[in-house]
C-alpha cells in the first residue's frame, strides 16, 4: 500500500479528522458522493470501535495498485487490543455491508482491519497525481472548529441511525416473505441472506461464502452455478438459472430458480447483485410427468412395432442358426476321413520308403504330418464347439468333487511331468450337464498346465465361494442376485488383462503356435458353456504373474455349496 496521511485517533476530533481525509481521499479518486460517503462512514464505523475498545489507535489511508486489476483506495486501522478476528462485532459488520473487502488480521501492535474499495477512474492513480494527494494531506490544516465538529458528529450518527433503520426494516420484509433473498458482490460473495436462506440450507453467511455453496448445492449444479455467474457478471445486468439446494431438515436436494438483477454505479459497473430463489420442485415434477407421459407413448408405439417385426424374424433366426450349427458339426465329421488318410499315408512314406527319400522329402513329410495332427485337433474342437448347440440334455446333479478328481486323472501325465501341484478346495454340487461341465474344467486346467513359468514351480488351485452380481466384473446377459464363483488360479506366464476379451473369441490366440500348442478354441467352449449354465467367465491376469479364470454361475443351480 502506498501510504498518503496518517491519523493518530485519540478522541472524537480525531474521529472528525479521519472522516473528512477519508472523503478527501475519494473525491480525489474520483468516487461518487455516493461511494464516498459510504466508505467514510464504514472506515468511521470501524476507527470508532477501536477507539472504544482498543489504545494506541491510528488509521492510516493510501492507494494499492494490484497487478492486473483495479487499483483500490484502502484505510487501514490499528489498535493494541487482542486480535478481533472472528468476534462479532457490531459495527465492522455494519462496515462489511458497506464495502466490497473488508480484512481483519493479527500485526505487530495488535488488531488491523483493512477496507478498500476500487477507484473507477484507473487514469487519476499515476504517480504524479498520487504525489499531489499526498503534498495536499500533509499541508492540510488540522484543527478544526467546535461548530464542524458537532454538525459533522450529528450527521454521522443521524446517517448511521437511518442506515440501521434501513437496514431493520428490509431485513424484516425479506425474512417475512417465502423466498430465500440475498445480496452478493459481482464475484458471488454474500453480502447478505435472509433468514429464510439460512434456515433452508442450515448454513451461515460466513460458511456460504467459504464453501462457495458446495456444501448446499447438487454436485452437477455448482459448476454451472459459477459459470453462468461469472458469464452474466461481465456481460448482462440479470440472469435466471435452475439449481438443485439440499434442505437441510430432509437432506433432499430441492429444484430452485434463481433470478438475480444487478445494482449498478454511474459507470454501468456492477456495484452488488440482489437476487432470490424460489422453489419450483411441483413445476419441475409436473413438466417431468409431461414428458415420461409423451416418451413412454412414443415407447410404447416403437415397442409395438418392433415385437411385430421380431415375430416374423424369430422363427427364421432360429431356423437358421440350428441350421449353421448341424452344418458345422455334419461339416466337421466329414473332414475327418480324408484327414486320417492323408495322416496314414503319411505315416506309411515314412515306414516303409524312409530309404528312397532324402532328408528334404523327409522334413516336408514330417511337417505334412504335423499340419494334419493339428488340423484333427482344430476338428476336434469345432465339434465339441458345435455339439453345445446340437445336443441338448437335461440337467442332473453333478458333485464338482467327483468331476474335478476325473478331470485330473485324465491329465495325471501332464502333471506328472511338468512336477504341478494341484490343491482342490471343497466345491458344490449343482444341477449341470456333466460333459459340457468336463469340457470346460479339462480346457481351463488344461490352458494352466500349458502356459507355466519357467523360473517356478508351477501350482494351480481350484476353489469356489459366494458373490453378489456386483462382484462380477463383466455384463451378464440374464442377472440374480447371489452366484457362485468357481476359481482356477495358476501361477503361469499370465497375460496383459487388455486381451481379456479376446481371449475368449472364437479362434484367438495370444501366442504363436509354435510356443504354445492349441486352436483358440477352448476358452470359446469354457464361455459358452458357462452361458448355458446361466452364467458366464472372467479372467483376471499380469504379465509373468499367473491367472485366475472365474466361473460365474448362478445360485440357483446349486443343490450344495461349500461351506464358508
Amino acid at each position: 500500500m502506498y501510504e498518503l496521511t496518517k491519523v493518530s485517533l485519540d478522541d472524537e476530533q480525531d474521529l472528525i479528522l479521519a472522516h473528512k481525509r477519508t472523503l478527501k481521499l475519494g473525491e480525489l479518486a474520483g468516487l461518487s458522493l455516493v461511494v464516498q460517503t459510504t466508505f467514510a462512514t464504514a472506515v468511521l464505523e470501524v476507527s470508532r470501535d477501536a477507539l472504544q475498545h482498543g489504545s494506541d489507535v491510528s488509521l492510516t489511508l493510501g492507494i494499492v495498485t494490484p497487478n492486473g486489476s483495479r487499483a483500490r483506495i484502502m484505510a487501514k486501522i490499528i489498535d493494541s487490543r487482542i486480535p478481533i478476528t472472528g468476534q462479532k462485532n457490531e459495527r465492522i459488520e455494519v462496515a462489511s455491508r458497506l464495502v466490497d473487502e473488508v480484512q481483519i488480521s493479527k500485526s505487530e501492535k495488535g488488531s488491523e482491519v483493512r477496507l478498500s474499495i476500487p477507484v473507477l477512474a484507473d487514469q487519476c492513480v499515476n504517480e504524479t497525481n498520487v504525489a499531489l494527494w499526498k503534498h495536499h494531506f500533509n499541508t492540510e490544516p488540522t484543527e478544526l472548529v467546535a461548530d464542524e465538529i458537532k454538525r459533522k458528529n450529528n450527521q454521522l450518527q443521524e446517517l448511521a441511525e437511518r442506515l440501521r433503520t434501513s437496514e431493520r426494516q428490509y431485513q424484516v420484509l425479506s425474512d417475512s416473505l417465502p423466498l430465500m433473498i440475498f445480496t452478493a458482490t459481482a464475484k458471488g460473495k454474500l453480502l447478505y441472506a435472509n433468514e429464510w436462506l439460512r434456515k433452508y440450507t442450515g448454513e451461515s453467511v460466513a460458511q456460504l461464502n467459504k464453501t462457495k455453496w458446495e456444501t448446499v448445492l447438487y454436485e452437477d449444479d455448482a459448476a454451472v452455478w459459477w459459470e453462468k455467474w461469472a458469464e452474466t457478471a461481465s456481460v448482462d445486468h440479470a440472469f435466471q438459472i435452475e439449481i438443485r439446494i439440499r434442505n437441510a431438515e430432509t437432506g433432499a436436494y430441492v429444484w430452485h430458480r434463481m433470478t438475480a438483477t444487478a445494482l449498478l454505479d454511474e459507470k454501468k459497473e456492477v456495484v452488488y447483485w440482489s437476487g432470490f430463489l424460489v422453489d419450483i420442485q411441483a413445476q419441475r415434477m409436473v413438466e417431468r410427468t409431461l414428458q415420461d407421459n409423451r416418451e413412454l407413448t412414443e415407447t410404447k408405439q416403437k415397442l409395438e412395432q418392433y415385437q411385430h417385426e421380431l415375430k416374423l424374424n424369430i422363427g427364421e433366426l432360429n431356423r437358421s442358426n440350428q441350421e449353421l450349427a448341424e452344418f458345422a458339426y455334419i461339416a466337421s465329421h466329414d473332414l475327418q476321413e480324408p484327414l486320417r488318410k492323408i495322416q496314414s499315408f503319411g505315416t506309411l512314406l515314412v515306414e516303409q520308403f524312409a530309404n528312397e527319400l532324402n532328408p528334404t522329402a523327409q522334413d516336408l513329410i514330417q511337417r505334412m504330418h504335423h499340419a494334419a495332427e493339428r488340423m484333427h485337433v482344430l476338428i476336434k474342437d469345432i465339434l465339441a464347439y458345435s455339439r453345445l448347440n446340437t445336443h441338448h440334455q437335461p440337467f442332473r446333479q453333478v458333485d464338482l468333487n467327483a468331476l474335478i478328481q476325473e478331470v485330473l486323472g485324465d491329465l495325471e501325465l501332464t502333471i506328472r511331468e511338468k512336477k504341478t501341484q494341484v490343491f482342490v478346495d471343497f466345491l458344490p454340487t449343482i444341477y449341470g450337464n456333466p460333459l459340457q461341465l468336463r469340457q470346460l474344467f479339462q480346457n481351463l486346467l488344461s490352458n494352466a498346465l500349458k502356459f507355466i513359468a519357467p523360473d517356478r514351480p508351477p501350482q494351480v488351485r481350484i476353489s469356489a465361494r459366494d458373490v453378489t452380481i456386483f462382484d462380477i466384473p463383466v455384463p451378464m446377459r440374464q442377472r440374480e442376485p447371489s452366484y457362485l464363483a468357481i476359481s482356477v488360479e495358476d501361477n503361469g506366464i499370465g497375460f496383459d488383462e487388455r486381451y481379456h476379451n479376446r481371449i475368449f473369441q472364437l479362434f484367438q490366440r495370444l501366442h504363436g503356435k509354435d510356443l504354445y500348442a492349441g486352436t483358440g478354441i477352448g476358452l470359446t467352449i469354457c464361455k459358452k458353456v458357462a452361458e448355458m449354465h446361466g452364467g458366464t467367465i472372467a479372467a483376471q491376469s499380469q504379465p509373468g504373474q499367473g491367472a485366475t479364470f472365474t466361473v460365474f454361475l448362478p445360485q440357483s443351480v446349486a443343490v450344495s455349496v461349500p461351506a464358508k
